[in-house]
């Protein structure tokens, strides 16, 4: 097998490197330290970012490559956390990818902090400034696709073998980047959180990242088809249901009433029991936050209306199985069994037995 790409390794300053001759990325208004502009120069390209430490002066190692360019690099941890000075927000020509592969790290968009932790991704359109943090040892993967390609891949489906091939032009990953493709002003990116179901996000994200690089490296007949397929696994991953929660998130619109949606999916999927911290790291909000957006559309805090979850699950139970009252609380983690049957008749005016028995 060959390898195609010859990488440049180099300390220097990372606008030095990007701007060499072997990179598949240019830094343009470089001295800004409001915002630059990335341009890419081929159809697509990986880079892959990973912080060894959590102290300034440990390093973030950096590899970019495409099909015949690659550079390494690596800067320090306090440089790639300042993001007024040597990494400054930036955007760019390109629909970018972000892949959490491994820790947790802030993505600032538009001067507002969010969390992604492992098997998280975010898709950033062309009219978003953006800089990223790290908080922790982390691998992140960051994938480029220049508006050309990525049309390309789409209309691939037009003429594919399988009639399920097509669905991808119902997701609303495909809507948004038609969207951004008509109308390039809109600031928006999109949020992939992967369902509750989904343990093996970061697992299948690495699987295809390692994939990816092996064919860049080490190319041979075929590998331009095999490129555009693991991209268009990727595509088709994050677009399932069953596997992410997708959420379009327009910075020119009010999304308060679209948060409140996702904070009800995420009730449903886990029956109310999911802490205010664990929503934070999914949705990438502050706690306080998701208190306030949950009491404007009902009128209940954070964990009252979990708890309308919760005992909706069990009347559910109650009606729909043979289960004991007991192991129906404990399946929806009750601890004491006079507060589950309080709070029951509370919402339902009845106790938990005679609900059973008047809707069996």
């Amino acid at each position: 097998m060959e390898n195609n790409a010859s990488f440049v390794c180099n300390t220097l300053d990372m606008q030095e490197v990007l701007n060499s001759r072997s990179s598949p990325i240019h830094v343009q208004n470089g001295d800004s330290d409001f915002s630059r502009f990335y341009h890419m120069n081929v159809p697509f390209e990986l880079t892959l970012e990973y912080c060894d430490g959590t102290e300034p002066d440990d390093y973030v190692n950096v590899v970019t490559m495409s099909f015949e360019k690659a550079v390494l690099y690596q800067e320090t941890l306090s440089m790639k956390n300042n993001p007024y000075a040597q990494n400054a927000p930036h955007f760019h020509d390109f629909f970018e990818f972000v892949i959490v592969l491994e820790g947790t790290i802030v993505q600032r968009i538009e001067g507002e902090d969010y969390l992604y932790s492992a098997g998280s991704c975010c898709l950033i359109n062309r009219n978003l400034r953006h800089v990223e943090r790290y908080l922790s040892k982390c691998q992140v993967l960051y994938i480029g696709l220049s508006p050309a390609f990525i049309t390309e891949l789409f209309a691939s489906a037009q003429n594919a073998f399988f009639p399920s091939e097509k669905k991808i032009y119902d997701s609303a990953l495909y809507h948004f980047i038609a969207t951004d493709l008509e109308n390039l002003g809109e600031r928006a990116y999109l949020n992939f959180i992967p369902v509750y179901q989904n343990l093996q996000s970061a697992a299948h994200l690495h699987s295809i990242t390692e994939s990816l690089i092996q064919t860049l490296l080490c190319s041979e007949f075929g590998a331009s088809y095999q490129v555009c397929g693991l991209l268009c696994s990727l595509l088709s991953y994050l677009s399932s249901p069953a596997h992410y929660q997708c959420s379009n998130i327009r910075l020119d619109k009010n999304s308060d009433f679209l948060l409140f949606s996702h904070i009800t999916q995420l009730f449903e999927e886990r029956d109310g029991r999911i802490t205010r911290m664990e929503m934070e790291q999914l949705l990438h909000y502050s706690g306080d936050y998701l208190n306030r957006i949950v009491n404007k559309f009902t009128d209940m805090c954070f964990y009252d209306y979990g708890m309308t979850f919760c005992l909706k699950k069990a009347a559910q139970c109650l009606t729909e199985t043979d289960e004991s009252i007991s192991a129906i609380a404990a399946r929806l983690k009750f601890t004491n069994r006079t507060h589950f049957y309080a709070l029951f008749k509370k919402k339902y005016g009845v106790t938990p037995k005679e609900y059973r028995k008047l809707h069996s």
